[in-house]
């Protein structure tokens, strides 16, 4: 792996975003810039991060960081040709390929959101490793959520009311966007999205469910745990105790004190 040079790079990437309305070529040149600087020594998992099931490069953040911001400019000047290439990258399997499709898709203009809904579908439906969904949630779903939050919504409700397993898993991991950006506006409607899988948690969703809940726990406790009481209370809820008792540890003391009292109650 070379030592990066600023001037070099600078210039490499440069030449790399002038193929931006040539997809094929951008991409097999991006191959071959990643490649380049690569640590080949680099075992996957020993940065901390859970090992990769699919490729990706080890290359270091400066050099990605450069190719984006080579190609922020090239987005809002031409955003009907970077689709093109969206498609052309995310047709790679690779991690760095598929992460800069998404990031790309969720700065292009959604009116009408139509062709980036329509994208994500298509890559989320056929189920990809959760490091990567997370990736696409928080990228992807950028200017939905800037632009036409009712449709972001629209679309998060479709996806966990369908029997798709890896759609359900995508609307519950696309809560955690939502909380962070939106603040307390949506907390209603992210509340009124999770309920169900608050009753009944399928098992192999119930990581999801956790991961939504402790975020929305150190978010937002006392009005997390009114939901978690008021679902406490509501017929056809077997795994509400089960869950309540998974998240327990993630709220203030007086709040714990106050959840544990409300499952006594049921008992």
């Amino acid at each position: 792996m070379p030592a990066i040079q600023p001037a070099r790079l600078k210039q490499q990437v440069s030449d790399l975003a002038e193929k931006y309305n040539q997809p094929l070529l951008f991409v097999r040149e991006l191959h071959a810039l990643l490649h380049l600087y690569t640590d080949h020594t680099h075992r996957s998992g020993q940065s901390g991060e859970p090992s990769l099931l699919m490729k990706a490069y080890k290359a270091p953040p400066p050099v990605m960081r450069q190719v984006w911001y080579a190609l922020t400019p090239i987005i809002k000047q031409h955003p009907t040709v970077v689709l093109p290439l969206c498609d052309a990258l995310w047709a790679e399997s690779n991690y760095d390929m598929q992460l800069l499709a998404s990031r790309l898709l969720g700065q292009l203009p959604v009116n009408p959101p139509d062709p980036v809904v329509e994208r994500l579908q298509s890559w989320i439906g056929k189920g990809i490793e959760k490091r990567l969904l997370d990736g696409v949630l928080m990228y992807g779903l950028a200017r939905l959520q800037q632009d036409a939050p009712d449709q972001l919504q629209e679309l998060i409700s479709a996806w966990l009311s369908s029997s798709n397993l890896h759609f359900q898993r995508a609307g519950l991991r696309a809560l955690l966007p939502m909380i962070n950006r939106s603040g307390s506006e949506n907390l209603p409607v992210i509340f009124r999205l999770l309920t169900p899988y608050l009753r009944v948690a399928p098992s192999r969703l119930r990581p999801d469910i956790h991961i939504v809940l402790t975020t929305l726990a150190q978010y937002s406790p006392a009005e997390t745990a009114f939901l978690l009481r008021q679902n406490l209370s509501a017929p056809n809820n077997p795994d509400t105790p089960w869950i309540i008792r998974q998240v327990l540890d993630e709220f203030p003391e007086e709040t714990r004190i106050g959840l544990r009292n409300a499952m006594k109650g049921i008992s």
